[in-house]
């Protein structure tokens, strides 16, 4: 199902914490469907997850504590289905059917995990969309500075409609680098040497120790050496190869935060002239690269450093 698919069908949306999860053993229980056939009917359960709600996103529920049933696959299977460990906080679309929560989709992908601490209540109002509200959230550290929960590494779900441009990700996650707490900064320059574009200015911030942990996840591009040549290979090409190989905007307006400084004015010089009175990028190509940071109104800008 597409991500509209399963809020449509979703009648109940919770953020919540697993508390237990365990197989049950209903004895008068049948799976049927199409593409099953009597040998690996065997391998689908029935898997309840004990959930203490946190925020209720859509329907009512006044319990604080809920279970929430899904027919999950027991064989071997490689993709991305819903395994969930127990602490996790997720995000649940559910339907209530025969007294029971049942997620809207069984084993695949349709429990998200919630990184970014614990919420009071969702950013922005009802004239946004709740996808792109539900997005904002997983960049909103709400909590205090000693408490933010965002893991490492912590992006993977973050915007699991396609809510937010590139651009917009880009700027939430670089006001993260701002961030008190380590692992917060550390799992957001994660995120922006994954994507590329040039991206890379964090690298020079981080400490030994941080460096040491980026390069334990065996990818060369978090090592320095991977970082020194990716940047010899993007900084190779001059401001106009980058322009007519790339025509989508999004993508130039990227180049526009590169951190390579004759490459970024370069860009930014067509930019404007392409673009005129288009103000939302990373130029004048002298300043700081754009950041933001999610209040409870939505994202707004991040001037300085990390607000108290």
């Amino acid at each position: 199902m597409t991500t509209a698919e399963m809020l449509d069908r979703a009648d109940h949306i919770f953020v919540g914490v697993i508390q237990k999860q365990e197989f049950e053993p209903w004895l008068f229980f049948r799976f049927s469907a199409p593409h099953v056939d009597g040998w690996d009917r065997k391998y689908w359960r029935v898997a309840r997850r004990q959930v203490r709600i946190e925020n209720v996103l859509r329907g009512s529920e006044p319990r604080k504590v809920v279970d929430i049933y899904e027919i999950f696959w027991t064989g071997g299977a490689s993709g991305d289905w819903n395994f969930t460990p127990d602490g996790e906080r997720d995000l649940f679309m559910v339907r209530l059917e025969n007294g029971r929560y049942h997620v809207v989709g069984d084993w695949w992908r349709s429990i998200f995990p919630v990184t970014s601490g614990r919420h009071s209540r969702l950013p922005g109002d009802d004239s946004l969309p709740l996808t792109e509200r539900i997005a904002l959230m997983n960049w909103w550290v709400e909590a205090s500075d000693e408490t933010a929960s965002i893991t490492f590494p912590g992006f993977h779900y973050a915007d699991f409609g396609r809510a937010l441009s590139s651009w917009r990700q880009v700027k939430l996650t670089r006001g993260l680098l701002r961030h008190p707490s380590s692992a917060v900064r550390l799992s957001a320059c994660q995120e922006l040497l994954s994507g590329g574009w040039g991206q890379d200015e964090c690298w020079d911030t981080l400490t030994e120790t941080e460096k040491s942990r980026l390069a334990s996840s065996n990818w060369l591009r978090f090592t320095q050496d991977g970082i020194m040549a990716e940047r010899q290979r993007t900084q190779a090409r001059p401001a106009t190869w980058w322009w007519e190989h790339y025509g989508d905007r999004e993508l130039r307006r990227l180049l526009t935060a590169v951190n390579y400084p004759k490459l970024r004015s370069d860009i930014c010089r067509l930019y404007t002239r392409d673009y005129p009175g288009d103000l939302d990028t990373g130029c004048p190509a002298d300043r700081p690269p754009p950041a933001t940071i999610v209040r409870e109104n939505g994202d707004v800008p991040l001037t300085g450093a990390w607000p108290r």
